[in-house]
C-alpha cells in the first residue's frame, strides 16, 4: 500500500500556498521553480446571472455595483445570494486579478474537469473556451475537457475573466483548481498522469483478454469470464473518464459531448454487475443473491434514464449510485472477512484489494469535496484490487492444476491397475477357451475312438446275427436293431466331428470348414459352398478354432431362423496382418427373423462376440441389401503380416 501511494504521487502538500481574498491573488513571492505550480484557489469576484466580457469591467463599461465571492475549485449550488439559496443551473462570471512574480514572461494556464461550458480571457483576450456557453439547456452545449493554454502577460499585474454556464449537470462552478506556472512542469505532469493512465489500461486489457481466451478454452471457468468483463469496462472507464485525462482522446477523435460524459459513467456502473458475479462465482455461499437484482437495476435504471431524463437529473441519479458504490465495496469488505475466518482460496487477498479500493474511492471522494489535499488514486486503487483478482484466480487456477496432475496420476496408475487385469483377464478367458477346445479335442477322440468303434463292433454283430436268423421272426427283430445301431453310430460320428472334427488341423483350416459345409448341406439340403482365398499354402493362425466355431455358429442360425436355400462360406488372406471370415445366406434377414421370434438376439450371437473380442478380431452381422444375412469376423493374423515384412 504504501509502495501504491508513492508510485501514484499522492504526496500532500508541504508548503503553503497563497489563497485568492476579495478577487485579488498576490504570488509575487511564489517560486516557482521551487513550489511548482501555483493553483489560483480563494475567493473570486462572482456576479451571478450574468455572462460579463472584459469589457464590461473596462472603466467605461457597465458599471458593477457590487461584487460577491465565490471560494475555488468551488459550486455555486448552496450558495446563500441576496437572501436566496441558489441551485445548482444557470450561468455566472467569475473574476481574478493577478499579481505575477517578477520574472513571469509566459506562463502556462491549465483548466480541468470543468463539466459546463466556459469561455476564459486573460488581459480581455479570449484564450480558452469548452462548448458553447448558453442561458438555458437548449443553447448551451457542454463539454468536458482538459486544457492548457499559453499566454503573456503584459505586465506583472493578469486580470482573468470565466464565464461558467450549466443547464444539464448537479452542480456549476469550478470544481477543480486553475493552476498557473512557466512552461514545463504542467505539461510535464499531464505526460506523467497519462503514461501512468496508459499503463493501468494497457494491463486491464492484457488482463481482460487472457481470462477470457481461458473461459473460451474451458466454459467451466466462470470467474474468469466475470472477471475478464469486469476488467474490459474498467478499461472502458479508465480511458474515457476524467481519472486519465481523456487519455483516449489521444488516439480517437473527440467523442459527442454527451457520449463523452455518459459512456465512461456507463463502464463504472456496469462494473458493480460483473464484480458481483465474479464474487459470488468463488464465493457462492457467502455471498447474498439479493445484491445480484440490486446492482442489476441500478444498471438498468441509468440505461432508461438516458434517453429521457434531463442531463441534471441523470447526474443527480450518478451521485446516488456513487454512493451504494461505497456501500457495495463496504459490504463485500465484510463479506470477505468472513471468507477469510472460514479458509477460503484466495479471500485473504481479495479482502487486502478491496480494501485498498474502498480507501481510494473514499480519498477520492474526500478530495472532490476539497476535505483534504490529495491526488486522485482511483487508478492505481481499482489497479490494485485487480491484481490481487488476478492473483485470487491464478492461485485458484494453480491449486486446481495441482489437484488434476494428482487425480491424472492417480487415473494413470488406475489406468495401469485395470489394462493389467483386463490383459489378465483376457489370458484366462483364452485359456479357459483353449481348455475348452481341448476337452472338446479329448472328449470327440474318446467318443471316436471309444463308443464309435463299440457301436461298429455291435452293429457288425447285429448284422451277422441278422443274417443268421434271415427268414425268421427273430430275425426280423435283429434287423431293426442293426438298423438302429447304424443310426447310432452315424449320430455317434456327427457327434464326434462336431465336438472337433477328425480333420481339423491348425495347419490346415481348409477341410474343417469344407467338412462343416459339406455336413450342413447333407443334413440340411441347403446348398453350402465355401471358398478359400490365402495367401499361404497353408494356414498357420493360431485363431483358426476360434474362426471355426464362429462359422459354426454363423451356420446354426442361417439354418434355424433365416430359412436360407443357399449359404456361402468364404476365408480370405491377402498377407495384410488380417485374415477374414464370411458366412452370407439369402435368408429373411435379421429384422425379419427377429420379428418372428420376439426376440434382438439370442445367446448365440453374444457367443460369437464373445469368441471375436478374445481374439482382438472385428465382428459385424448385417442385412445384406439383396436379402439375407452377412456374418463377417476379421481376425489380426500376425503370420501374414510377417510374410508380407519379408
Amino acid at each position: 500500500m504504501v509502495a501504491l501511494l508513492v508510485l501514484s504521487g499522492c504526496m500532500f502538500s508541504t508548503h503553503s500556498t497563497p489563497q485568492a481574498k476579495s478577487g485579488v491573488l498576490n504570488l509575487q513571492t511564489h517560486d516557482p521553480a521551487a513550489n511548482g505550480p501555483a493553483p489560483l484557489d480563494g475567493q473570486w469576484e462572482f456576479y451571478w446571472d450574468r455572462l460579463l466580457s472584459p469589457n464590461d469591467f473596462a472603466p467605461n463599461g457597465e458599471a458593477l455595483d457590487t461584487a460577491h465571492y465565490l471560494a475555488f475549485p468551488g459550486t455555486w449550488k448552496g450558495f446563500h445570494l441576496d437572501g436566496e439559496t441558489l441551485g445548482g443551473t444557470g450561468q455566472a462570471t467569475f473574476r481574478l486579478r493577478l499579481k505575477l512574480w517578477p520574472d513571469a514572461r509566459r506562463l502556462v494556464l491549465r483548466l480541468f474537469d470543468i463539466t459546463m461550458a466556459y469561455k476564459l480571457w486573460a488581459d480581455g483576450k479570449l484564450v480558452a473556451q469548452s462548448g458553447t456557453v448558453g442561458t438555458d439547456a437548449d443553447t448551451e452545449i457542454p463539454r468536458r475537457s482538459l486544457v492548457l493554454v499559453e499566454i503573456e502577460p503584459r505586465g506583472n499585474d493578469m486580470e482573468l475573466v470565466l464565464q461558467v454556464s450549466n443547464h444539464h449537470f448537479r452542480e456549476g462552478g469550478v470544481p477543480e483548481s486553475i493552476e498557473i506556472a512557466p512552461p514545463g512542469p504542467l505539461e510535464k505532469d499531464l505526460a506523467r498522469q497519462w503514461a501512468i493512465s496508459f499503463l493501468f489500461a494497457g494491463c486491464l486489457l492484457i488482463v481482460a483478454v487472457y481470462h477470457l481466451f481461458l473461459f473460451h478454452k474451458n466454459r467451466k471457468l466462470q470467474a474468469a469470464f466475470y472477471f475478464g468483463i469486469y476488467c474490459l469496462f474498467m478499461f472502458g472507464y479508465c480511458t474515457t473518464s476524467n481519472t486519465s485525462l481523456w487519455a483516449a482522446n489521444l488516439f480517437l477523435p473527440p467523442l459527442p459531448p454527451a457520449l463523452a460524459e455518459y459512456f465512461p459513467l456507463f463502464c463504472y456502473l456496469a462494473l458493480g454487475p460483473f464484480l458481483y458475479r465474479f464474487f459470488k462465482s468463488l464465493y457462492p455461499e457467502e455471498i447474498h443473491k439479493a445484491v445480484r437484482y440490486i446492482v442489476d437495476i441500478r444498471l438498468a435504471i441509468f440505461v432508461i434514464l438516458l434517453p429521457f431524463a434531463p442531463d441534471y437529473r441523470i447526474s443527480q441519479y450518478i451521485a446516488l449510485a456513487m454512493l451504494a458504490s461505497a456501500l457495495y465495496g463496504i459490504y463485500y469488505v465484510q463479506r470477505l472477512m468472513i471468507c477469510v475466518r472460514r479458509g477460503h482460496n484466495g479471500a485473504g487477498l481479495l479482502l487486502t484489494g478491496s480494501l485498498v479500493f474502498l480507501l481510494t474511492s473514499l480519498n477520492d471522494t474526500l478530495a472532490h469535496a476539497k476535505i483534504i489535499n490529495s491526488l486522485y488514486l482511483l487508478e492505481p486503487g481499482m489497479f490494485f484490487l485487480v491484481s490481487t483478482q488476478s492473483l485470487t484466480l491464478a492461485k485458484r487456477f494453480t491449486h486446481a492444476m495441482e489437484a488434476e496432475e494428482k487425480l491424472s496420476g492417480e487415473l494413470e496408475r488406475k489406468n495401469a491397475s485395470l489394462l493389467a487385469e483386463i490383459e489378465e483377464r483376457n489370458r484366462l478367458e483364452c485359456e479357459v477357451v483353449n481348455i475348452s477346445e481341448e476337452e472338446r479335442r479329448r472328449f470327440s477322440s474318446e467318443l471316436h475312438d471309444g463308443l464309435c468303434q463299440q457301436l461298429i463292433g455291435a452293429r457288425l454283430h447285429a448284422s451277422i446275427l441278422t443274417d443268421q436268423l434271415s427268414g425268421t421272426k427273430e430275425g426280423e427283430a435283429m434287423a431293426s436293431l442293426t438298423a438302429l445301431l447304424e443310426a447310432s453310430t452315424n449320430d455317434a460320428y456327427r457327434t464326434s466331428r462336431g465336438l472337433w472334427p477328425v480333420e481339423h488341423d491348425p495347419a490346415t483350416p481348409g477341410p474343417s470348414l469344407e467338412e462343416l459345409a459339406r455336413t450342413i448341406a447333407k443334413d440340411t439340403g441347403i446348398t453350402v459352398t465355401f471358398e478359400k482365398d490365402c495367401h499361404c499354402v497353408q494356414c498357420t493362425n493360431p485363431n483358426v478354432t476360434t474362426l471355426y466355431r464362429i462359422a459354426q455358429e454363423a451356420l446354426s442360425n442361417a439354418v434355424k431362423h433365416a430359412c436360407a436355400s443357399t449359404i456361402r462360406i468364404e476365408l480370405r488372406c491377402f498377407a495384410q496382418g488380417e485374415i477374414t471370415l464370411s458366412v452370407r445366406d439369402d435368408g429373411i434377414g435379421r429384422e425379419a427373423a427377429a420379428r418372428q421370434t420376439s426376440s434382438k438376439g439370442g445367446l448365440g450371437l453374444r457367443i460369437m462376440a464373445h469368441r471375436a473380442a478374445i481374439i482382438h478380431a472385428d465382428l459385424q452381422i448385417k442385412d445384406d441389401s439383396n436379402h439375407g444375412t452377412v456374418v463377417t469376423c476379421i481376425a489380426p493374423c500376425t503370420v501374414a503380416a510377417t510374410i508380407k515384412r519379408k
